[in-house]
């Protein structure tokens, strides 16, 4: 007996996740490896998954089933160390466990006539300097493998995969040293190869190329009649099979089998050994993608074939001009070009074919002369119909069998949705408005059903057809006369139509028929969550994928989506309905508790409505408490009186709440006469919502309001930014057609920099309690420039007309003639020199920093460094500040010439001024959250976005109005890169992109960057250091803000004489230094981070990890640890880990998903250490120097 045949259930952890609880003991399963409620352990022992284990032990020791998907046409297993075996070398493990992974993969094939696998090693890692700890994992890419592959060469592969990955893991990751194996992960899938067969006639757009030939056999031989046409050219009658010898007497087939699959193509190869073969594919468009095979040795006679699928059919043909069918979509050059096979990019000489860096992938470009601007008119109307939900979960304890040494993570609590609630907002009837609640152990179940019922009869309300109203004498003249369309602002023609709104039947405007096509009612309803990303997605997205539909998402991580769409098949309509989750977390990042603060009473319309009565309303306007970690069962909503105060604690934030608080929530209980802490909960919850909604359409109002945009219909704050910049200032931004220019650019896009170059400070001035007269007076002053990115922004940034120039032009380029403000800017790549004199003046801030690799890092960091300059690409506005402060340039290799404006000025202006008059927080951090946000669009890395799909089914879906590809086919894709499983029907398929398309702005995000590194440097040296000398010492910079020690009897009097550059609106009216209020908000203008409190001591031990103390406050900042334990932090910490070595450990909670599985976490994390490789340290661990300076030379 064998184990493939078996059927898996759900994983057993999940499904019992709603019964447990702390009353109830549990039971080792030590076959599963999993804990069991004891009611339930008799029900387990007869699941498919117990009987799966036991048989794999049966026939082995060492291997556990830990997923399967799809009748086990998915399976993962999990190979465990012996306890001999946990101190191996990988390779000797590897070496040890070969009989039984080559025993599984044949057991696999009984079942499976062709299978992908991939394997996934697991081991515990030490950092001696630190003595921090981690479990790392390292992956091979997935092989295909048939009963006549041999597996011996995968499997050494394999093996020496894992061994040069963990060499150059422990060689190059900062001192990481191997402990011991945790254990090995085999991934292994049902794979369904593509096979060609008969004729199927191409695409029309294909043929008109004239680039292939399709041959019309009648036989499953496609492939050979395609290679034979290649070698046998004929000139008439190309496509018959007559026209051609037959292939029995060309090719030896010798154990090869038709239609013919991947593995096939390369024993052609082996069996014929003078041809060579590249196959490439056609998305759903009619492009060209792939290669979907690639030979391994390119041969004299060398054939490229397209692999064609229509329906369930498939084919091939050969390509005969490989250069003519990719043009029409990567270029309209007409001029002789080069074209990489492998990437399919295009190059106008063979120098730059020949030195490219190839991507693997077919790299599009835009069109020459294709511009980007504006063109969603749609979201300018308000959606009409948005949902505000929430969940509430027991957090049920879970004591999590460690059967792992060295483990640094331990579950202790796990979140089974309890309640939810949610409410429908209607902005054109109120009365269309329902709060909708639950709670019970279905929760989920109901409301992902209770969703889709709502979203149906909102689709009723919005389709409804209605008829324009008779229009006014008013209207009527309105129309007659318009001349711009009324939603894109352009001229009319005669295409000028009546636009009325399909709700209200109202008479809009005069618009563009297309425009008033596109102005329709929303196709989606959206649903908002705070925080759906981290937590409310994990507890339906099960239940989601259960529905017909397919689910689509904007991923973060295969289980971190920023957006969930759902698809809603539906026999009354032609097109699935669509349900679109958001989380409004990433347009407002901080808790509702802040947000709610933020606004004003009159702001809760929605609040307001539901609690009219003062006392009320007043109680729940603002965000109450609730004793998350003490309702661990469904007794405890039974309670009837509330908690003790101490219940109210939270270990992840680290503090109880206050009495003022506990207070506030037995008012609640008294005043709202609950009878029992489920009650309570159903209240709680209920506020969240309507806090939410008020939240959420307070922020629409004011999009809509200053930008005439509605951000329900964007996932994310940079987004809607880019969309109402474009829109406000009407900008049409050229889009980069050339990838010589583009990879130019994105090699000068660098960053923010951040470093500690002086690691301890203490200030002695006659501002602090403890002045020692006797000693220089020194100043420690924390500098923040306002809006650095928003100032860099208003200024001249490229739009257009980019070009090389020629070698000629070249020579006659004079940097400095050329004024800030020109017509033309440049980017320039060149070689810079940094004479040694320079090295003690610019030790503290060097420019034009680099990233790379230190001696002895961890991984590539920007660091600002002394070494020379090669190839370096830079703004020529940043390149005058170098030269003007003493760098060389030696060599300008090219120069990009670009049309530019301050476009942005007026978008970054708009916001400034509305930030200014705000009257309220939440408009104040709305504003400046704006100006923040588009930046980030502008450096958008297409390179690094991730593919996932969602899978429900194994088989495509064929239903003609929702039609979905299935798990068989995306695994059977040569781009399938890892599997998740989520459940028995339910997984994530991440693939590694068939194309990149580069048709992003970038030119602008390194405008920026390089304009506001610009601005630092230009502030450090020509003010702080033109004034103070050697008396100023950099301690520290983060991007916009600057840490000095400096020598001076009073720092604040020199700020009030140079005033003009400094905003002092932070700065008390009644100050003692007589500084006055003025400059508030200025961008550009630098202020005093604490506002006049008077910094006594600084210890920094590396960018993002620092203490300041002061007078009043201390800053703790400490990258990658949670604010509660940050905030606890005190300098004595800093101090003793910079000057005694010492490493700081601590224990954080926090909640993890796992598969969708929420738990409540503990980690043991280093959070202080001094180790730090952006500097050279010196020996008293105070002073360092940058890399490549002359004292020290590497």
């Amino acid at each position: 007996m064998h184990i493939i045949s078996i059927l898996f259930y759900v994983l057993f952890s999940v499904k019992s996740s709603s019964t447990v609880s702390p009353s109830r003991s549990y039971i080792n399963c030590d076959k599963c490896k999993i804990e069991i409620p004891r009611h339930e352990y008799r029900y387990h022992k007869r699941t498919n998954i117990h009987k799966s284990n036991c048989l794999i032990k049966s026939e082995f020791e060492h291997i556990d089933i830990i997923a399967t998907a799809f009748k086990n046409r998915i399976m993962t297993y999990r190979l465990n160390p012996s306890i001999e075996d946990e101190y191996l070398l990988p390779e000797a493990f590897l070496d040890g466990k070969r009989d039984d992974v080559f025993k599984l993969v044949e057991l696999s094939l009984i079942k499976n006539t062709c299978i992908k696998v991939n394997f996934e090693l697991f081991a515990y890692f030490i950092l001696p300097k630190s003595g921090e700890q981690q479990l790392k994992s390292f992956n091979t890419k997935y092989e295909v493998i048939y009963k006549s592959t041999d597996f011996d060469e995968i499997y050494l592969n394999v093996r020496e995969t894992f061994k040069m990955k963990l060499t150059e893991f422990e060689h190059c990751e900062s001192g990481w040293s191997l402990t011991s194996l945790s254990h090995l992960e085999i991934n292994i899938n049902k794979y369904s190869p593509m096979r060609g067969g008969s004729y199927i006639e191409l695409p029309e757009v294909i043929k008109k190329t004239k680039s292939c030939i399709n041959i019309q056999n009648n036989d499953e031989y496609c492939f050979l009649w395609s290679i034979l046409a290649a070698l046998f050219p004929v000139k008439n009658n190309v496509c018959r099979t007559s026209s051609y010898p037959h292939f029995s007497t060309i090719f030896n087939i010798t154990g090869m089998s038709f239609p013919l699959s991947p593995k096939d193509i390369r024993l052609f190869e082996n069996n014929n050994s003078d041809l060579s073969i590249n196959i490439y594919g056609l998305d759903k468009h009619f492009n060209v993608t792939g290669p979907l095979y690639t030979t391994n040795f390119r041969r004299d006679k060398h054939i490229n074939l397209l692999y064609y699928e229509k329906e369930n059919r498939a084919h091939y043909c050969l390509i005969k001009n490989l250069l003519r069918l990719v043009r029409r979509q990567v270029s309209k050059h007409k001029g002789r070009m080069y074209l990489c096979e492998t990437c399919l990019q295009f190059f106008t000489s063979e120098t730059k074919f020949h030195s490219h860096a190839c991507s693997k992938i077919i790299t599009l470009l835009p069109d020459k002369n294709s511009m980007l601007q504006f063109k969603h008119f749609e979201r300018q109307q308000k959606i009409n119909f948005v949902i505000y939900a929430d969940f509430e979960s027991l957090l049920c304890n879970f004591n999590e069998v460690n059967t792992e040494k060295n483990k640094n993570t331990i579950k202790n609590k796990l979140h089974q949705p309890s309640c939810f609630a949610y409410y429908v907002c209607c902005s054109h009837d109120c009365n269309l408005n329902k709060f909708v609640s639950y709670r019970g152990p279905d929760c989920v179940q109901v409301f992902v059903k209770k969703i889709i019922e709502e979203t149906k009869s909102i689709h009723e309300i919005l389709t409804t057809k209605k008829t324009m109203k008779p229009m006014t004498p008013e209207q009527i003249d309105n129309y007659r006369s318009a001349s711009t369309c009324h939603i894109c602002k352009k001229i009319l023609f005669d295409d000028k139509v009546r636009d009325h709104d399909h709700i209200t039947s109202e008479y809009r405007g005069a618009a563009h028929s297309h425009c008033n096509l596109i102005y329709r009612v929303c196709p989606f309803i959206p649903v908002v969550f705070h925080n759906l990303s981290g937590y409310d997605s994990h507890l339906f997205i099960r239940e989601l994928a259960k529905y017909d539909g397919e689910i689509k998402i904007i991923p973060k991580t295969k289980e971190k989506y920023l957006s969930i769409t759902k698809n809603i098949e539906t026999s009354k309509y032609n097109k699935p309905l669509q349900i679109k989750f958001i989380d409004s977390f990433q347009f407002l990042n901080t808790s509702l508790d802040n947000l709610s603060k933020s606004l004003e009473s009159s702001d809760f319309l929605n609040l307001r409505s539901v609690f009219p009565d003062d006392e009320k309303f007043c109680l729940i306007r603002r965000k109450g408490v609730y004793p998350y970690e003490y309702i661990d069962s469904w007794q405890k909503y039974n309670e009837t009186q509330l908690p003790p105060k101490h219940c109210f604690y939270n270990s992840i934030q680290k503090e109880h709440i206050t009495d003022s608080e506990y207070e506030h929530a037995q008012t609640i209980w008294s005043c709202f006469n609950i009878n029992s802490l489920g009650d309570y909960t159903d209240l709680y919850l209920k506020c969240d919502v309507l806090l939410l909604c008020d939240i959420f359409e307070n922020f629409r109002n004011i999009c809509l309001q200053h930008y005439n945009l509605d951000p329900a219909y964007y996932i994310s704050s940079p987004g809607l930014s880019w969309d109402a910049m474009l829109l406000y200032t009407g900008i049409q931004l050229e889009l980069i057609h050339d990838l010589e220019m583009y990879n130019m650019i994105e090699k000068g896009i660098r960053g923010g920099l951040a470093q500690c170059s002086h690691r301890y400070a203490k200030a002695n001035n006659i501002y602090l309690p403890h002045f020692d007269d006797s000693k220089p007076s020194t100043y420690l002053v924390y500098l923040d420039c306002n809006n650095l990115y928003g100032h860099a922004m208003t200024r001249k940034l490229p739009i257009s007309d980019f070009k090389f120039m020629t070698s000629q032009e070249i020579v006659s380029f004079r940097l400095f003639d050329i004024p800030d403000d020109a017509e033309y800017g440049y980017i320039l790549e060149v070689d810079l020199m940094y004479p040694e004199y320079l090295h003690n003046l610019h030790s503290d801030l060097p420019f034009a920093p680099e990233k790379f690799i230190p001696i002895g890092g961890k991984t590539e960091k920007l660091i600002a460094n002394l070494y020379d300059k090669y190839n370096y690409v830079i703004h020529y506005i940043h390149l005058k500040e170098c030269i003007k402060n003493g760098l060389v340039m030696k060599k300008i290799h090219r120069i990009l010439q670009f049309k530019q404006e301050n476009f942005l000025k007026k978008y970054i202006d708009l916001n400034t001024q509305l930030r200014q008059s705000a009257k309220t927080s939440f408009e104040k951090d709305f504003f400046k959250l704006l100006n923040n946000s588009v930046f980030g669009k502008t450096i958008e890395n297409k390179r690094k976005q991730i593919h996932v799909r969602l899978v429900t089914k194994w088989n495509d879906n064929k239903n003609r109005t929702n039609k979905t590809i299935g798990a068989e086919k995306l695994i059977a894709k040569p781009n399938l890169k890892s599997i998740c499983i989520f459940s028995e029907d339910f997984i994530a398929i991440q693939l590694t992109p068939d194309k990149l398309v580069l048709d992003r702005p970038i030119y602008v995000g390194l405008s920026v960057l390089e304009y506001a590194k610009q601005h630092m440097y230009n502030f450090h040296y020509d003010f702080i250091k033109n004034k103070y000398g050697d008396n100023v010492k950099l301690c520290y910079t983060d991007t916009d803000s600057l840490l000095y020690l400096i020598h001076t009897q009073n720092f604040y009097k020199d700020l009030n004489e140079n005033i003009i550059k400094f905003d002092t609106s932070n700065f008390d009216f009644n100050n003692p230094y007589s500084i006055p209020k003025i400059n508030n908000k200025i961008p550009g203008l630098f202020k005093d981070e604490l506002g006049g409190d008077v910094i006594s001591e600084f210890t920094g031990l590396r960018a993002k990890l620092y203490c300041i103390k002061s007078i009043k406050t201390q800053i703790n900042k400490a990258k990658g640890v949670s604010r509660p334990i940050t905030k606890k932090l005190k300098i004595s910490n800093y101090k003793r880990v910079l000057f005694k070595n010492i490493t700081l450990q601590c224990k954080m909670n926090m909640i993890k998903s796992s598969k969708h599985v929420l738990y409540s976490q503990e980690v043991n994390k280093v959070i202080l250490n001094r180790v730090d490789d952006k500097r050279i340290v010196q020996t008293n661990q105070i002073d360092t120097l940058p890399w490549g300076h002359c004292d020290h030379i590497c």
